[in-house]
């Protein structure tokens, strides 16, 4: 539409970011990111960038402290944050964060960093690639099995997204009991070890980049959805079980969590409750929006800011628009 073309050009040629990033100065922003490539480094560059010239980066834990005792953050105060611990944000996120003395707070799963297993998402995207078959017929959570078109990278690409977003939305025993079954459906062996671009971080690289200035958090175990899980015991092993293992590899303490999906759906009393009785001084979501000085700080607020998203809508996101959106992570 002519008129939505006009309305971007008055808000990116016309000052009008400027003017709503004046509106919502007294809040702050918290960027979400989970992967980064060779083929997002110009994004991220200019992302920084733009970040200097028009907002004052922070810590996460500068955030969690003004928060929790009531002080002043800088006008349009925000951070970094990087959920998973992919070993691909050391080498094409770290070095332009660091080198722009842009704050991160990365969050690795415990299980993952620790090579006990590879992300669930990542294994149906690999079963799915490399099946050579037509069609799948699956059954999720003991529903009426269904028919999946495969035959085409459309089509796989679809059915990946299909299966994760119904994986979510069930018991974690089925989730675990169909990945159990994925190989076999899909006719592919599914390594034990993740392949080229879905590796984690090790310890000592996290020690390393943690040694540099990056904030380590904590984003469970195995990456459960935690209203999902069946029972308090295993809350407290994706939660306060995956803190200490943490702790215990790299050898100093995590303050901050992040909420795997992180939809309000996905984020039970029970899981906040159990948070702050780990001790962690903060938690991050996957909804959408800035957060005001008065925010709940656990249940922070972030903007999805993956290298692949488009900059100038990113800019609109930082300064304020679209945040009426949940999306997980």
């Amino acid at each position: 539409m002519v008129w939505k073309k006009v309305a971007r050009s008055a808000l990116h040629k016309m000052g009008g970011l400027a003017v709503l990033r004046g509106w919502h100065r007294r809040e702050f922003g918290v960027l979400m990111f989970h992967a980064f490539s060779e083929q997002t480094r110009l994004n991220v560059e200019a992302l920084c960038a733009h970040i200097t010239r028009h907002f004052e980066p922070v810590s996460l834990s500068t955030v969690t402290d003004a928060l929790e005792r009531g002080k002043d953050l800088p006008d349009r105060a925000i951070t970094i944050t990087v959920d998973d611990g992919y070993r691909n944000f050391l080498l094409h996120g770290h070095p332009i964060f660091r080198r722009n003395r842009i704050p991160v707070t990365i969050y690795p799963v415990a299980g993952f960093s620790d090579g006990q297993i590879w992300l669930w998402p990542d294994q149906i995207e690999f079963g799915l690639r490399h099946t050579t078959l037509a069609s799948l017929r699956v059954s999720i959570g003991g529903g009426a099995p269904f028919e999946l078109s495969v035959a085409t990278a459309e089509e796989k690409l679809s059915a990946t997204l299909h299966l994760v977003e119904s994986l979510k939305e069930v018991s974690n025993e089925h989730r675990i009991d169909f990945l159990a079954q994925f190989g076999s459906i899909c006719g592919v062996e599914i390594p034990a070890d993740p392949p080229s671009g879905c590796e984690p971080m090790s310890w000592d690289e996290l020690r390393a980049v943690g040694s540099e200035g990056v904030e380590i958090g904590c984003h469970t175990e195995t990456h459960p959805i935690l209203s999902r899980l069946s029972n308090t015991s295993e809350l407290e092993r994706e939660i306060r079980g995956a803190k200490k293992q943490i702790e215990e590899r790299l050898g100093f303490a995590v303050r901050h969590f992040c909420y795997p999906n992180g939809r309000a759906v996905d984020i039970s009393e029970a899981a906040i409750r159990s948070v702050k009785e780990a001790g962690f001084a903060s938690a991050v979501t996957c909804m959408w929006g800035l957060n005001t000085f008065e925010a709940e700080r656990f249940q922070i607020r972030r903007i999805p800011f993956d290298g692949t998203i488009d900059l100038e809508y990113g800019k609109e996101l930082m300064a304020g628009l679209h945040m009426k959106v949940e999306r997980g992570g």
